[in-house]
């Protein structure tokens, strides 16, 4: 089932596909990237985006496979070799993760592996918020931006504290490099992508 091809269907962007055809990629499965363009233009100084490629395209089709069809999906099979169609991307990164043996090695790493993936998709919301906002000077642009690295990043109640205390509270014979146990998971991907955003944030601003 797993040795069979793997899609992964999202938007010309990086966001949310991204830490899901690295997954697939990694496990070493064929990976199908299904890219749908997103086109972005200002009108009365106002970002719109048009989807259309996404909307008036495949998700019709889908739809009628799973109603809860978005963007990202993963399309793969199961174990008495049934195509099945996920939507929702924690959902997709459980999926995926539970799948390819990414998840934990046992049930209580299980839970942290769902309690991390959570708290990713915090971390991930505080830029997510921000790139999707019009903002009418640059000043003001600026000033939002340093809001976020000061929620992401301040040392009493930051969202990337948590992370550090996390691994800070590992125990001596446990990898310190993985957020689980001693081997790679799914919440690793999920933050090493939202980091890897927040450095391109950084230096842009």
């Amino acid at each position: 089932m797993i040795s069979k091809e793997i899609t992964v269907g999202y938007w010309s962007t990086k966001a949310l596909g991204s830490a899901l055809r690295m997954l697939v990629i990694y496990s070493g499965r064929p990976l199908r990237a299904k890219i749908y363009k997103l086109k972005a233009s200002i009108i009365n100084n106002v970002t719109e985006y048009d989807g259309s490629s996404w909307h008036d395209g495949d998700k019709m089709t889908l739809k009628k496979i799973n109603n809860l069809i978005n963007l990202p999906y993963v399309e793969m099979y199961d174990e008495d070799e049934k195509k099945i169609l996920i939507s929702q991307s924690l959902a997709c990164l459980s999926i995926l993760g539970r799948k390819l043996n990414f998840f934990g090695k046992n049930s209580l790493e299980e839970i942290y592996c769902d309690q991390l993936l959570s708290e990713t998709q915090d971390l991930r919301g505080l830029t997510s918020k921000f790139s999707y906002t019009t903002f009418n000077t640059r000043a003001e642009e600026l000033a939002e931006a340093k809001l976020v690295m000061e929620k992401a990043s301040n040392k009493i109640n930051g969202k990337l504290l948590k992370f550090e205390e996390w691994l800070s509270q590992k125990k001596e014979n446990e990898n310190k490099f993985f957020l689980v146990g001693n081997s790679i998971s799914v919440p690793d991907f999920a933050l090493f992508d939202i980091l890897d955003s927040y450095i391109a944030f950084i230096i842009h601003y």
